[in-house]
């Protein structure tokens, strides 16, 4: 199989009196590691001067196993290497140990679903935000079926996004062929009339 990972941020065309604007970004397949516990990650940055993220998409797809991973972990960039540093990893959306997985790393929360169809490929996690890029609603399909029902009440945790993210780290590991990859769309509104 063909190793692959791509992060798309993109905008969408909403109806007046909003328009999309965005920017696709495009990250090279990662090299193969030379070891038998492979890890290999890459780093993107995410723009920090939007403050208008309304809409985010996070899609996973891979041959998921009980042993292999796939995940993208979000946070800032406090030192400005260009590395999301353990230390600074927020949340964590992936697939590890055979299960789709939310972390609360600094509240040291996880939630877990696992596949319902018993054929792990792909889950979708969405989440909306108000007009202070606050979380207000969640949602996540994995494998056909709705998933962290727990996750998604009103209103979800205000960790599964914030405004301050500047940095994300894609990392995949295990053995065996490489075949995951992941998608993170970020719907932004950049015009807004209001009238008093």
């Amino acid at each position: 199989m063909v190793q692959y990972v791509a992060v798309r941020i993109f905008a969408t065309a909403l109806l007046l009196p909003f328009a999309a604007v965005g920017a696709r970004v495009a990250v090279a397949p990662m090299e193969a590691s030379p070891y038998l516990d492979t890890e290999v990650s890459t780093n993107v940055a995410i723009n920090t001067w939007r403050s208008d993220a309304r809409q985010v998409g996070i899609r996973l797809q891979l041959e998921g196993t009980p042993t292999n991973n796939l995940e993208v972990a979000f946070g800032r960039d406090a030192n400005r290497n260009g590395v999301l540093d353990m230390c600074e990893v927020d949340a964590v959306y992936g697939w590890r140990g055979g299960r789709y997985f939310v972390e609360n790393v600094r509240g040291w929360e996880r939630f877990e679903s696992e596949s319902a169809s018993g054929q792990c490929g792909v889950c979708s996690f969405r989440i909306r935000n108000d007009r202070d890029v606050t979380p207000r609603g969640f949602s996540a399909v994995c494998d056909g079926a709705a998933a962290f029902a727990e996750l998604a009440s009103a209103p979800p945790p205000a960790w599964l996004y914030r405004r301050e993210w500047d940095c994300m780290r894609v990392t995949r590991r295990g053995v065996g062929t490489p075949s995951g990859w992941i998608r993170c769309d970020i719907e932004y509104e950049f015009f807004r009339i209001s009238i008093r």
